[in-house]
């Protein structure tokens, strides 16, 4: 990776850093001082073995990023060749309830057509030990699993899952 032009989405809790092609790079879980499940700036290359979350458009030439006026939410649009487009909304959840603030270890991503026929991927190569290895992964029906040493990490989505 030769360019830190990078997005920050986060709660005070949870922080992760979003490329201009909507791929997360760097995102520790639980808390800021945790394991990075997402660890690719650290190698150097765009996408390396393990270490990232990203979202392909088929086709792609155009990416643009931008975040919500007076909010942490970014928006990154991508566009194909043919005039397909996309929208990824990726955010920190922090709300109040029961009269505190609350700010859960997550992160949420919302994929949006925005015109066409797009054709994506959704990808998810987590990491343990700095980028050393793969983390562990157990498929379910509309999640998957992924074990980072003492912690477990939920991808929940209602794309299909292969």
């Amino acid at each position: 990776m030769n360019d830190l032009n990078l997005g920050l989405i986060g709660n005070s809790r949870a922080s992760a850093l979003v490329d201009p092609d909507a791929g997360i790079v760097w995102w520790c879980h639980p808390r800021f001082d945790g394991e990075p499940v997402c660890c690719a700036l650290l190698s150097g290359e765009r996408r390396p073995a393990q270490g990232w979350i990203d979202v392909v458009l088929g086709g792609q030439v155009r990416s643009e990023q931008r975040y919500l006026p007076n909010t942490p939410i970014l928006l990154t649009q991508l566009a194909d060749d043919a005039g397909n487009a996309i929208e990824v909304i990726d955010f920190a959840p922090r709300f109040h309830q029961y009269g505190r603030m609350f700010n859960p270890a997550m992160l949420v991503r919302r994929i949006r057509r925005l015109s066409g026929r797009p054709r994506i991927v959704v990808r998810a190569r987590l990491a343990e030990h700095q980028g050393a290895g793969p983390a562990a992964r157990t498929i379910g029906t509309h999640h998957i699993r992924f074990g980072t040493g003492d912690h477990a990490l939920r991808m929940t989505t209602d794309i299909p899952i292969t």
